[in-house]
């Protein structure tokens, strides 16, 4: 697949096009001046450095006030929708990459899906294809978001925009799991006729911070780790990518992801006692 086709370029261009970015300034100037969650908020560059910082709860602020803008009719919410998918776009190869593994071993499971293309998936699914996918459920999650869901905002775009993807390559993301998932040394019960184990760890994730089981710089790097962008060989952030991501050495990383861990095994064992699992 040729970088100067792909339809991730083909978005970056349009995204970061003169014209897109005066049109989204414009809003994000109209929009400070009304809304305090995007108070100082005023072009997309600013938008950026925010979201690039590690302020999460204003992470969450500043993208839900934006989504609570993109469900709205007309050309606001059209304009607010391309602003939360330009924020988005850097967690798109990431999900890529997910779906085309879990689709794979879903074939050897389960057998052939019936894929984007409709003509089943297979090793062969063209990437360009998954790519597309990914982008128009992207967009259908950021306009069609559901509003009551008001943390972790980033995080359920990435997990609804992969669930979407595959159930529309045919692959029963229910199914594919595991009655129970390991994931490194915390374990995930999950009913799999109600929700698959990236669900569920999510929903974990969500409680046990919002428990004060996990501080936030925990349960930052458990996000990135599972549901980053960047990930390693085994479909999650290496420690080593982690590191970069924080600003700290590898032995640094690794001695907070397994406290982190610690903490939410901890975490999950008082979920299962409270029955959220």
């Amino acid at each position: 697949m040729s970088a100067t086709s792909s339809p991730l370029t083909a978005l970056q261009r349009q995204l970061t096009h003169p014209k897109s970015r005066s049109r989204f300034d414009t809003a994000l100037r109209s929009w400070s001046a009304q809304d305090p969650a995007l108070e100082d908020i005023g072009t997309h560059e600013r938008l950026s450095e925010v979201l690039a910082g590690r302020d999460y709860a204003r992470h969450d602020d500043v993208l839900y006030a934006l989504l609570q803008r993109a469900a709205l009719a007309g050309d606001e919410g059209v304009v607010a929708g391309e602003v939360v998918l330009s924020a988005m776009v850097p967690a798109v190869p990431g999900i890529v990459g997910r779906v085309i593994r879990a689709s794979r071993a879903a074939i050897g499971t389960f057998g052939a899906r019936r894929g984007i293309t409709g003509g089943g998936v297979s090793a062969n699914e063209a990437k360009t294809d998954v790519q597309a996918g990914v982008i128009g459920h992207l967009w259908e999650q950021i306009r069609c978001y559901p509003l009551q869901r008001r943390h972790h905002v980033a995080a359920n775009l990435v997990f609804d925009t992969q669930s979407a993807t595959l159930r529309a390559l045919g692959v029963d993301v229910r199914q594919a799991a595991a009655d129970v998932v390991t994931m490194d040394d915390v374990v995930v019960h999950q009913p799999p006729a109600e929700k698959d184990a990236s669900e569920e760890l999510l929903e974990l994730l969500s409680w046990a911070a919002e428990q004060q089981w996990l501080d936030e710089e925990e349960a930052a790097i458990l996000a990135a780790r599972y549901f980053g962008e960047q990930m390693g060989r085994d479909g999650v952030a290496t420690d080593r990518q982690l590191g970069t991501l924080f600003g700290v050495s590898q032995p640094t990383a690794t001695r907070r992801r397994a406290r982190a861990l610690g903490a939410l095994a901890e975490a999950g064992r008082e979920w299962q006692r409270a029955g959220q699992a």
